[in-house]
């Protein structure tokens, strides 16, 4: 069994992002990276495959150098091979282009199976293994929240994640590609002999040469969608306190003036301590914490 997964280096959402107040662009010297959440299930779910079925797990990365870090990443989980798709001509790629790029370098070897993240965080576009798929000519299955397969038969059974919190069941031939949801799986952390093992170990890399591909197909130029504007996203407004219309008019201006607080009772027990002791007990039984 032959798995590919398709790894994307995101940046950090827990982390704001800068926009450069002139040309708009992200402030690019601000950002953490991390493997893109939904890919890393993907990556578990293959390695788990892997182990059922004596497979074997090839990683594959659209991105700049610095994607090397996701991949090795990833290899640390048990994959078995890393190829970076490098080339300064793959910049400003979208969805369609990366598709095409990614589905030529899986083209390249033989595989079973395709998992990719139902989306990436940084644009949930969830374009990306649609496309690939359509390119490879293969079976799609999208929003999957459970995977069984079934070697023996060259086939896979899958749950997919629907509006309600309803699962449909879906059975399709080998080879597909799935695009897997949250819930699928819970990442597991990997030992340091395997992160060490991963920082030793190759990545392959291929250029828009190496995959056979024109400066046409990729980038700007193979692109089917342009970006027009980036804009910081709107703070939420905070909910606004609405009284009780049950309570007089005095008490509503009351709690409006205050943001809607409470007021605390308490109280502060004096005394020495054999008296601050019955007085604390007598307390907790008018309170009915204690038995009278």
């Amino acid at each position: 069994m032959n798995i590919v997964v398709c790894v994307k280096q995101v940046a950090d959402i827990n982390i704001p992002i800068e926009l450069d107040p002139e040309t708009g662009s992200i402030v690019n010297e601000e950002l953490a990276y991390v493997v893109n959440p939904y890919d890393m299930l993907a990556v578990e779910e293959a390695v788990r495959i892997k182990a059922k079925t004596n497979g074997q797990v090839t990683l594959t990365s659209l991105g700049e150098p610095s994607a090397e870090m996701a991949l090795r990443k990833c290899l640390a989980l048990g994959a078995d091979r890393a190829i970076l798709l490098c080339d300064p001509a793959l910049a400003d790629s979208d969805g369609y282009a990366t598709a095409t790029v990614l589905a030529k370098a899986i083209a390249l070897f033989p595989y079973d199976l395709v998992l990719c993240g139902v989306r990436a965080t940084d644009t949930n576009a969830g374009q990306v293994g649609s496309a690939i798929a359509a390119m490879l000519g293969i079976a799609l299955v999208t929003g999957v929240t459970k995977i069984e397969v079934l070697a023996d038969q060259k086939k896979v059974v899958v749950q997919r994640k629907l509006e309600g919190g309803n699962r449909e069941v879906v059975e399709t031939p080998l080879p597909a590609l799935l695009t897997v949801e949250a819930g699928l799986n819970k990442p597991t952390y990997p030992g340091l002999p395997s992160m060490i093992a991963a920082q030793r170990g190759e990545i392959e890399r291929y250029d828009i040469k190496g995959l056979g591909l024109s400066l046409n197909e990729v980038g700007s130029r193979g692109a089917r969608t342009q970006t027009a504007r980036l804009s910081p996203s709107k703070p939420r407004p905070k909910k606004i306190f609405t009284p009780d219309s049950s309570l007089p008019a005095a008490e509503r201006m009351r709690l409006i003036m205050s943001g809607g607080i409470a007021e605390r009772k308490g109280g502060l027990l004096e005394g020495e301590p054999a008296e601050l002791a019955s007085k604390l007990i007598q307390f907790l039984r008018q309170e009915k914490l204690l038995p009278q």
